[in-house]
């Protein structure tokens, strides 16, 4: 019996750690297609003289918190816009960085206070030192591109 237990704790680590290395998906609400996805300008762009829009946005991946996956962030026409998941429902893969992504949900503008974003760059796939000097240089808050996501496609 022990022997037993021990195999299927084996074959269900083992499972678990090559389910891990899969990327490509839908995470969040898979209800939607990625058709007519804006381009980083477009977003922009629509943004303009509004507090925030409904929009399905293409973009890369250019980092993943390293805790869970639980926020990522996308470049946008050279600017990075930090992407959350609706009522913190899903997660996405902490090794998705340099992947497209699709999004569905609220792109804001948003104000990042001094503690939220010393808790992004801890998540951050950085060293220590580099988190130590870059928590250092946070002393104000930020104004931030920001996107709630229902939905996310990652290719």
């Amino acid at each position: 019996m022990k022997k037993l237990f021990v195999c299927i704790a084996l074959f269900g680590s083992l499972w678990s750690c090559q389910q891990s290395d899969k990327v490509e998906g839908r995470y969040g609400d898979e209800s939607w297609q990625a058709t007519n996805a804006m381009s980083g300008e477009q977003l922009l762009a629509e943004l303009e003289g509004k507090d925030s829009v409904q929009a399905t946005v293409s973009g890369t991946i250019s980092a993943v918190c390293q805790a869970k996956g639980c926020w990522m962030k996308m470049d946008m026409a050279g600017n990075d816009m930090l992407v959350k998941f609706k009522d913190y429902g899903y997660f996405v893969p902490m090794n998705s960085s340099d992947y497209s992504a699709t999004v569905k949900g609220w792109a804001y503008v948003d104000t990042l206070s001094i503690a939220d974003q010393q808790e992004l760059i801890r998540d951050s796939n950085k060293s220590d030192e580099e988190k130590e000097t870059a928590i250092a240089e946070v002393t104000s808050p930020k104004v931030k591109l920001s996107f709630l996501a229902d939905g996310v496609i990652i290719e």
